[in-house]
C-alpha cells in the first residue's frame, strides 16, 4: 500500500486553550457523507492527556472545523487507572450509542507509567463521554500481567473481537525504562468482559521493542490489512514506523516493507511515523497519523495512491 501525505493538517495553531502541547493517537470516524470527526489526546500544562476532537471535510483537508474547546473525556479520579492520561483508541456506533475505547495511564514509581483499556460512551459525538466502567475493561490479568494499551474492535454476528497491545516486560536500555509489547486478540459478547484467544502479531527480531496501535482496513484488492506502529530502541528514543500485515487463513503475515507513506509537503514526520488510523472515502483509504515525538507538532493526513 502506498500513501501520499497531505502533510500536517491539525497544527499547534489549532490547539484549543486546554491543549497546551501534542495531539497524538488520532482516532477518526465518519459523521456524514464527507465529514470526518477526529478524536485525539492533547496534553495540558502538567503534561497530562485528555481527549479532544475536531472535524475535517475530506474534500478540503486543509480546513479544520469544530474544534472541541473543552475535553470530551477528562482524567479519571485520583488513584484510578486513568488519572494521568486518557488517550483515544477507537470509536464506533453500536445500539444507538457511540463507544470510545481509550487507553488510561497512571504513573509508576519503578516504571514510568502503567496502562489499561477503558470504555466510555455517548449518544452525541459533540458532547462529553461517560465512562461505562470506572475500572479497565481489559487490564492486568494472568494473560496480561503488566499493562494493556491501544486496541481495535470489530463487531461480528454474536460477538466482538479486539486486537490490542500487551506489554511483555520492562527493560532498562541505556538508562531508559522501555516496555516491550506485542499485539494480542480477545473476544467478548458485551464489550466489557473479554477472553484472551491468542497472540496476533509478534516481534520479528530481538531488537524490536514495540508493536502497537492496531487498525484494520482493506486494500484495493479487498484484502484485510492490519496497520500498526513498530520500532526499535535507538539513541534513547523510539523511532516508530508504520507497518502492515496480511491475514492468511486466520494468521497475520507481516509485510512491513509493503507499506509506504511519502511526505514531500513538510518535515513533521521525517524521523518517525506512528499511530496510524484509516477512514475509507471515495474508493481510497485516508490515513491520519502522528510524526516526530509522539504528535508534538500535531496530526498529519495521507491518502492512498
Amino acid at each position: 500500500m502506498r500513501f501520499t501525505s497531505y502533510g500536517l493538517i491539525f497544527k499547534k495553531k489549532h490547539f484549543p486553550k486546554w491543549n497546551k502541547t501534542h495531539a497524538w493517537v488520532p482516532t477518526p470516524i465518519m459523521t456524514s457523507k464527507n465529514l470526518c470527526k477526529v478524536f485525539y489526546a492533547g496534553r495540558d500544562k502538567n503534561n497530562l492527556s485528555s481527549v479532544g476532537s475536531f472535524d475535517i471535510n475530506l474534500d478540503n483537508p486543509s480546513k479544520i472545523l469544530n474544534i472541541a474547546q473543552s475535553p470530551l473525556l477528562e482524567l479519571g479520579p485520583l488513584g484510578h487507572f486513568d488519572d494521568c492520561a486518557v488517550i483515544p483508541s477507537q470509536i464506533f456506533f453500536h445500539k444507538k450509542r457511540f463507544y470510545l475505547f481509550y487507553i488510561g495511564w497512571t504513573q509508576g514509581a519503578k516504571v514510568p507509567y502503567m496502562a489499561a483499556l477503558g470504555l466510555a460512551s455517548s449518544r452525541n459525538l459533540n458532547k462529553k463521554f461517560k465512562r461505562v466502567s470506572l475500572s479497565p475493561v481489559i487490564g492486568r490479568s494472568n494473560v496480561d500481567p503488566i499493562f494493556t494499551a491501544s486496541c481495535f474492535v470489530q463487531k461480528y454476528k454474536k460477538y466482538f473481537k479486539t486486537y490490542y497491545t500487551s506489554n511483555l516486560k520492562w527493560s532498562n536500555i541505556n538508562n531508559v525504562m522501555v516496555p516491550k509489547y506485542i499485539i494480542k486478540e480477545s473476544l467478548s459478547k458485551n464489550l466489557i468482559d473479554w477472553k484472551f484467544t491468542k497472540i496476533a502479531i509478534n516481534h520479528k527480531n530481538k531488537s524490536e521493542i514495540a508493536l502497537t496501535r492496531p487498525w484494520l482496513l482493506k486494500d484495493k484488492k479487498n484484502k484485510l490489512i492490519m496497520m500498526y506502529s513498530y520500532g526499535e530502541m535507538k539513541n534513547k528514543k523510539n523511532n516508530y514506523k508504520i507497518g502492515m500485515a496480511y491475514n492468511k487463513k486466520g494468521k497475520w503475515i507481516r509485510k512491513d516493507n509493503d507499506f509506504k507513506l511519502i511526505n514531500h509537503k513538510d518535515k513533521f514526520d521525517d524521523k518517525t511515523q506512528e499511530y496510524a488510523a484509516s477512514i475509507f472515502y471515495k474508493g481510497k483509504n485516508y490515513v491520519f497519523y502522528n510524526g516526530n515525538n509522539f504528535g508534538e507538532e500535531g496530526i498529519g493526513l495521507a491518502i492512498e495512491e
